[in-house]
């Protein structure tokens, strides 16, 4: 099967502006929503500007919308949050966000203080008297008049270093909301859970995903795709570089133990639609080189995928964000791939010596939706060689 790029546009990109990590909102008649967070530095705790855009022509023009009604705008305590969030429409009038709450901006100061409450701390990217603080607490937000008004709830996660959820969550057919959440606890175990509500979003238990432990993160940012009544696939970003996949036959209550898919896409997450055709759509970002924008297909609701015919969508990325000098990137790592690849990653993760994030030159984190007429919209972060990060997407459609 074979594709055809209908159009490529910027939705945003500006001279010192680091632009990542977009959220899409797919809204009545076609309108698009990106929500990102404007940055002045590579900033990969999200903690810039919230801004979002929206587009009434399949993604050739874009415009700043502040309708509350988008679930971009809902309100939230941190810019994190935003971005890390699920947000579901229960009705014209029951609105639900959930997930964690993210990176708070404290003075410097505090900082023996955020570590002595167990928070999670990191230097601000680009004001040297703040930090970027987490606490690791999950939310549940509702509103019962169209946003006017909110109801929120908050629970601390105890015995983490780190907890996060990522906003590839799902509503079932029988209404529970399943969100993904992963972290790191307090002796280095890396943990899988869904943030899991029942039909009518009321109650929300935190559910572990598979009966294990390691040091190695087999499962991370997950997107999730119920593929069939009750049938729901899991696919994420892990320390292999191959997608990992996992299966709940019970609506999300329990969970198969992960294995390897045969999706290359090393250091980056995926995102999972169901075609109209039956298909199963997994976007991602190619951080490899050539670095760009990937898809395959599934036709077999996710059991295998059609690595052989693998859709490059984008090939010009691959250049570090104008934070960063030309030289701290070393280019000749940047195409390995295969088993010398995976014996490098392995031998650092061992050694605790990780590839170091210059060696990643920022893209991906992408995400599809189809539209009326059956052709597939897909946003993302890229960086070419003018080396400003930003936001763009492609409208294309399969032969």
């Amino acid at each position: 099967m074979h594709k055809r790029i209908i159009h490529e546009s910027i939705v945003y990109k500006s001279t010192g502006i680091y632009s990542a990590f977009p959220i899409l909102n797919c809204l009545k008649n076609d309108k698009l929503a990106i929500g990102f967070s404007k940055s002045l530095a590579r900033d990969h705790t999200v903690i810039g500007e919230w801004t979002v855009l929206a587009s009434n022509d399949c993604g050739k023009s874009w415009e700043t919308d502040k309708d509350l009604t988008i679930p971009l705008n809902w309100p939230a305590p941190t810019i994190r949050e935003r971005s890390d969030r699920t947000t579901v429409k229960l009705s014209d009038d029951v609105f639900i966000s959930a997930g964690t709450v993210g990176f708070h901006p404290w003075d410097i100061s505090k900082e023996s203080e955020a570590v002595s409450k167990g928070f999670y701390t990191y230097p601000h990217p680009w004001k040297s008297h703040l930090i970027s603080v987490r606490n690791n607490t999950l939310f549940t937000s509702i509103s019962t008049n169209r946003g006017k008004t909110w109801e929120r709830q908050e629970w601390t996660v105890p015995g983490f270093k780190i907890l996060m959820s990522f906003a590839r969550g799902t509503r079932l057919g029988t209404g529970e909301i399943l969100i993904p959440v992963y972290g790191t606890d307090k002796n280095g175990s890396h943990h899988n859970f869904l943030w899991r509500s029942d039909p009518d979003g009321k109650n929300w238990q935190l559910i572990k995903v598979g009966a294990f432990e390691s040091n190695l993160s087999l499962m991370g940012e997950m997107s999730l795709l119920e593929t069939s009544p009750g049938n729901v696939l899991g696919l994420s970003r892990n320390e292999f570089g191959y997608f990992t996949q996992t299966w709940s036959s019970d609506n999300g209550k329990t969970w198969t133990y992960p294995v390897l898919t045969k999706i290359w896409a090393p250091h980056s997450p995926p995102d999972l639609i169901k075609l109209r055709n039956g298909s199963i759509l997994c976007t991602y970002g190619y951080r490899r080189d050539p670095m760009g924008i990937r898809a395959v297909l599934s036709h077999d609701n996710g059991y295998t995928w059609d690595v052989k015919n693998t859709i490059i969508l984008r090939e010009d990325g691959g250049y570090p964000t104008e934070s960063f000098t030309m030289e701290e990137t070393d280019f000749e790592a940047l195409k390995i791939s295969g088993p010398e690849f995976r014996k490098r990653l392995s031998s650092g993760i061992v050694n605790k010596a990780h590839m170091p994030e210059t060696a990643r030159p920022d893209l991906g984190y992408a995400l599809s939706t189809q539209m009326s007429d059956d052709s597939i919209f897909s946003c993302y972060y890229i960086t070419n060689s003018d080396r400003i990060t930003h936001i763009a997407c492609t409208l294309w459609e399969l032969d």
